[in-house]
């Protein structure tokens, strides 16, 4: 792969072979961080670097330059990230790394929410159908219900189905407490009863105490049918009765007024009916003499006038009468619509008073031959059979829905963050830790970097966050645990080169490391790394690992050329 870089920062000119690991060295200041960046952005197609907006793009470009450009190609295409316009073009299929891989973001800086997600895609840890059918039925949830949840996972995704889970769950909840009364607490729900349960109903039927519901309606209706006139049920029906004239008139009253109000609306109807149209007649041709004609009035007083052309003042005059009448329509379709209401429920309050009148008069001809207590013991006897039906009803729907609820928690579990997709993490973890992650860190001959089952990173048991020394920058063991995992990752997820910037936080036998685990991962690297002079810089060139670069004043130039030169002039 080459790559080109002009005018960006402070980077003039550098051009590239990159197999292997090439080595970008040179003094504080020169253009060692540019390059890297310009490299990210080529290969990632992230030109904004740093949150830059688009329109500073300029800020990017190296000072008294009016743009800059980062190239990367290879056989297979070619692609260019430009400022100040922050513009990313590529041509065919060119060479492209992820933002870890080229730094350009860091797992050990994610929060723990994106670190277990960018986690779960890096290794593929997320959970296939058979892990769910296993998790499903070690909770023991029926299997049937995983066709269903899986279906939906792949249609929404987890995190979708998660929500559509809890959603339900409080559904659920709000079902059972609207069939209990009472705030539902899943202790509580375990052990609910209702306020009329007793304990044989714990043996009984739905269908049997329906049954006795209708017996016992059926058995007050005959003690009531029987049963001597209640004089409490004669003054109900004499207070019900007492304005049955009163309503008669009301009724007659409000049937007058919806007439009138029904007169007065086609009244209203007619006259927006009978006004001419407010735009140009159709013109006809008269049969004999060609003539142009138009029809002239409504209904009966239509006729056939010579056609005249209607002035704007005319056509306008037509309007606002039409709008007029419109509205006029309109309000008496109201006043109908309001009487017609009205006569309406005058007419059921007095239909209520005559027939309460009429139970009154057949009560007090008809006598009674029974007794009110027994009208009362049919009572008492129907509401104690409707209290045991509506105890097990709630009780049977409490439980079903407590029964839901459990399943529901098992599956929100499950399908939480925290759930089947982050114990399939930790199994992948297991085998990351103890595969590339320890092999890289032996090949380096550096303490052991895990990613812990919190998701947190260690190096050689210490938290990643206690590494630190006192300043802003990577310590060096924090460095190394950055290293490490950026390559790791990169090789896990397929991509054949790394970017690694600032290496010269690692001291001499730290730099070696670096070299041994790059070349045991196998990946191409462009690590750049402070020294004082050319002299200093490994020629990996010469020891067939690479390339080494000395760039010097935002040039950038093959290390045996600048020894080279230096010789001769020397």
């Amino acid at each position: 792969m080459k790559a080109n870089i002009r005018d960006f920062q402070v980077v003039e000119r550098a051009d590239l072979e990159i197999e292997g690991i090439t080595l970008v060295a040179g003094r504080n200041s020169q253009g060692k961080s540019s390059i890297a960046k310009g490299l990210a952005a080529a290969l990632t197609g992230t030109v904004q670097l740093g949150g830059l907006l688009k329109k500073d793009g300029g800020k990017l470009v190296r000072a008294g330059c009016s743009t800059a450009y980062a190239v990367v190609q290879s056989e297979s295409g070619k692609a260019t990230a430009s400022w100040p316009k922050c513009e990313f073009i590529t041509d065919g299929t060119p060479p492209a790394i992820n933002a870890h891989a080229a730094g350009l973001e860091h797992l050990v800086d994610m929060k723990p929410q994106d670190r277990a997600t960018f986690l779960a895609r890096a290794l593929h840890t997320a959970p296939d159908k058979d892990d769910l059918l296993q998790a499903f039925t070690d909770a023991g949830i029926p299997a049937p219900v995983v066709e269903k949840v899986w279906a939906d996972i792949e249609a929404i995704g987890w995190d979708g189905k998660a929500a559509d889970v809890k959603d339900k769950g409080a559904r659920f909840k709000g079902r059972w407490e609207g069939v209990t009364g009472e705030k539902y607490g899943s202790e509580k729900a375990k052990g609910w009863l209702p306020k009329d349960w007793t304990a044989d109903l714990t043996e009984a039927e739905l269908d049997d105490l329906s049954s006795v519901v209708g017996e016992n309606q059926l058995d007050l209706e005959k003690a009531i049918a029987g049963a001597a006139v209640d004089q409490s049920e004669i003054d109900r029906l004499t207070a019900a009765s007492a304005d049955v004239e009163s309503l008669h008139k009301a009724s007659m009253d409000a049937e007058v007024v919806a007439s009138q109000a029904e007169v007065a609306y086609k009244s209203a109807k007619r006259e927006l009916d009978d006004l001419p149209p407010a735009q140009q007649p159709d013109a006809l041709a008269c049969p004999c003499c060609k003539a142009a004609l138009q029809v002239n009035g409504h209904g009966p007083t239509m006729e056939l006038v010579q056609a005249a052309t209607l002035s704007d003042v005319e056509l306008k005059k037509r309007q606002t009468a039409i709008n007029i009448a419109a509205g006029n329509a309109s309000h008496a379709k109201n006043r109908l619509d309001a009487a017609n209401q009205t006569a309406a429920d005058a007419q059921r309050a007095h239909q209520a008073a005559h027939d309460a009148a009429q139970q009154l008069a057949a009560l007090k001809a008809k006598g009674g031959t029974g007794s009110a207590s027994d009208v009362q013991a049919a009572r008492d006897r129907l509401a104690l059979a409707q209290r045991r039906h509506s105890a097990l009803k709630a009780k049977l729907e409490a439980d079903e829905l407590s029964k839901q609820l459990a399943v529901n928690a098992l599956v929100q579990t499950l399908l939480s963050p925290e759930g089947l997709r982050k114990a399939k993490l930790l199994k992948v973890l297991d085998t990351f830790n103890g595969g590339p992650l320890a092999e890289l860190c032996a090949a380096a001959g550096w303490q052991p970097v895990r990613i812990e089952p919190d998701l947190s990173v260690t190096y050689g048991g210490r938290a990643y966050p206690l590494l630190s020394g006192l300043g802003p920058q990577l310590s060096s063991d924090q460095f190394r645990v950055r290293a490490v995992l950026q390559v790791a990752l990169a090789k896990v997820e397929g991509h054949g080169l790394v970017i690694i910037d600032a290496a010269d936080v690692l001291d001499h036998l730290g730099r070696g490391g670096l070299i041994q685990m790059l070349r045991a991962a196998d990946v191409a690297a462009v690590v750049c790394m402070t020294f004082g002079k050319p002299d200093l810089v490994p020629d990996l060139q010469a020891a067939g690992m690479g390339m080494s670069y000395w760039i010097d004043g935002g040039i950038a130039r093959p290390l045996a050329e600048v020894k080279a030169a230096k010789q001769e002039a020397a």
